[in-house]
């Protein structure tokens, strides 16, 4: 009769032995070393365990290795909720879903199929298909995964066995040998199914693998509601912005400003919010930007818009006449003042005074136009009686005031008196999902003949292209050029200035400069407005870029284009 192995006797054999050599290694001064036999005496005593298990009870043993995997496999399903709880778009929530689950269930392939509210498809993602079988395979999938939708019950196949299933030409061809199809359901709404099968192999999948795959299941459907439910928010946000922009127009008028950018949205919204107030307004932004729109859109909407506006450019008039233009004079002010007449900032009392280019005023002006911000009242050039002022002050540049003061260029003290608030004007290159809607508005507003001309879709490209560094000036000038030399109506890419041209056809439709980041966001944003411009609807331009509607909405609100 074998000897019996005796678990008791063996680990307080290896026990005893460890106490003595730790004993020696501790009084030795060696704790790596002490750590090291720790480590040994765990390994070896597992090692005994198991030693023991195996050769008195193998089943034991057995059961103990299938608890490890079914632990192992309860962990990856824990830290599947986790990894897919980071996939907020449906495409990277079924790769990742999939690849996890044909992995732990140790499938030969499988698909994920979602459906619409209708019960139609609405997008496949598959492993492990070859490109010849991959149609068959998916006829064959289909069928079980109808089958399980209509049902909401899960599907488990056993192919060896005597099923209706196992008969199907595509089942042999393909050496299907066991298939498991559970339903994507959360609450009342069925999102689709998630399918496996294994191919030419003896071992189905048991009751265990279903069980897992149900949970598996439940996983992915919570965060593909998630999905859904970010996806009706997205799609709320960009509705709201289109509403947004349509109330602003309604509440602040400003019909010559053209445009429904999310740059252009954000800049009206800060000119709404002054325009009842009577702050001091600073507009900064590139020539041709509008500026003078904007002031004129303010005054419009505030409470002295029924009295008059004054506009002057300082860098339009000569230094030495400047001053008399802004106070006005008095006969026999000086030479050629053969009668008296009133400044700008006279004719502008009770309404808006805009001094565009405010940079270009010389120093000495600059002193006398703080004094009269700060006393409210000035005189005439050539007399002492004072005269009250009651106006809004708007005022212009293209230059950086911070810098001309730090160059000694312009008051600091008057600086800070006009910036209460900033407003910056977006550059036409910034907004170039605006150019379209422009150049419409130019070509309607320069019709010659009652002839309205259009855009060709080349024409519309080389326009997106361009760079703009007159902005919307420079656009209704090239407008005005080509409503004059197109034929039969139609401007096509010949009939532009031959820099634009040029820069369409050696540039990228992105300029040089950016980070790559940017880079990409400036042609995602004109490639996503070109193909909402030939697309017939939403649904048919994520058709067009292969992606769909979810993922099309979301990029829509990343990249603040309205449909």
């Amino acid at each position: 009769m074998p000897q019996t192995f005796n678990l008791n006797d063996a680990t307080s054999a290896i026990a005893a032995l460890f106490m003595e050599v730790s004993s020696e290694l501790k009084r030795a001064n060696l704790p790596d070393a002490q750590k090291k036999l720790e480590n040994l005496f765990r390994f070896v005593l597992e090692s005994v365990r198991q030693a023991s298990l195996s050769a008195t009870n193998p089943a034991l043993l057995q059961e103990m290795e299938w608890l490890k995997r079914e632990n192992r496999r309860l962990q990856a399903l824990y830290a599947t909720g986790i990894a897919l709880s980071g996939k907020t778009q449906k495409e990277q929530l079924m790769e990742t879903a999939l690849d996890i689950i044909v992995r732990e269930l140790q499938a030969d392939a499988g698909f994920i199929v979602l459906v619409d509210k209708k019960g139609e498809i609405e997008s496949i993602c598959s492993r492990n298909v070859s490109p010849e079988a991959k149609a068959e395979a998916e006829e064959m999938s289909l069928s079980v995964i109808r089958s399980t939708i209509q049902s909401l019950k899960p599907t488990a196949e056993d192919i060896r066995g005597e099923t209706n299933f196992a008969q199907q030409k595509s089942v042999i061809r393909l050496g299907i040998s066991a298939a498991l199809c559970a339903p994507l359901v959360y609450g009342d709404k069925a999102f689709g199914a998630v399918y496996l099968d294994r191919r030419n192999k003896d071992n189905p999948f048991t009751s265990n693998d279903l069980s897992y795959l149900l949970a598996f299941a439940d996983q992915i459907v919570r965060n593909l509601a998630v999905s859904d439910e970010i996806t009706t928010l997205e799609r709320k946000i960009i509705s709201d912005e289109t509403k947004n922009m349509r109330d602003l127009r309604n509440a602040f008028k400003c019909d010559d400003i053209v445009g429904s950018s999310l740059a252009l949205f954000e800049a009206l919204k800060i000119a709404s919010r002054i325009a009842a107030t009577d702050a001091t307004v600073l507009l900064l932004g590139e020539s041709g930007t509008g500026k003078e729109l904007f002031a004129k859109a303010i005054h419009d909407n505030s409470r002295r818009k029924d009295k008059p506006f004054v506009a002057i450019n300082c860098a339009a008039i000569p230094n030495d006449l400047l001053e008399s233009e802004l106070f006005g004079y008095e006969q026999g002010a000086f030479t050629g003042a053969t009668k008296s007449k009133q400044g700008r900032l006279e004719t502008a009392h009770l309404g808006t005074l805009f001094l565009d280019e405010i940079g270009e005023m010389p120093l000495a002006l600059q002193a006398k136009l703080l004094r009269v911000l700060q006393e409210r009242e000035f005189e005439r050039l050539g007399s002492v009686k004072k005269h009250k002022l009651d106006a809004r002050l708007i005022c212009a540049t293209n230059r950086n005031l911070k810098e001309l003061v730090e160059q000694g260029k312009f008051r600091q003290d008057l600086y800070y008196r006009l910036k209460v608030v900033e407003l910056l004007l977006p550059p036409l290159r910034e907004r170039p999902e605006d150019i379209e809607e422009l150049a419409a508005h130019f070509l309607k507003k320069h019709a010659v003949g009652n002839v309205v001309c259009k855009l060709s879709d080349e024409a519309l490209a080389a326009l997106e292209n361009y760079s703009w560094p007159g902005n919307v000036r420079e656009l209704e000038n090239v407008m005005i050029r080509c409503a004059v030399l197109a034929k039969d109506g139609v401007i096509g890419i010949s009939d532009l200035p031959k820099e634009i041209v040029e820069t369409s056809e050696a540039e990228t439709p992105v300029r040089v400069g950016k980070t790559l980041a940017e880079a990409e966001t400036e042609f995602r944003k004109l490639y996503l407005k070109k193909t909402l411009q030939k697309a017939s609807s939403v649904s048919e331009a994520a058709r067009m870029l292969g992606v769909n509607r979810t993922h099309f909405y979301k990029l829509l609100s990343q990249l603040g284009i309205s449909h």
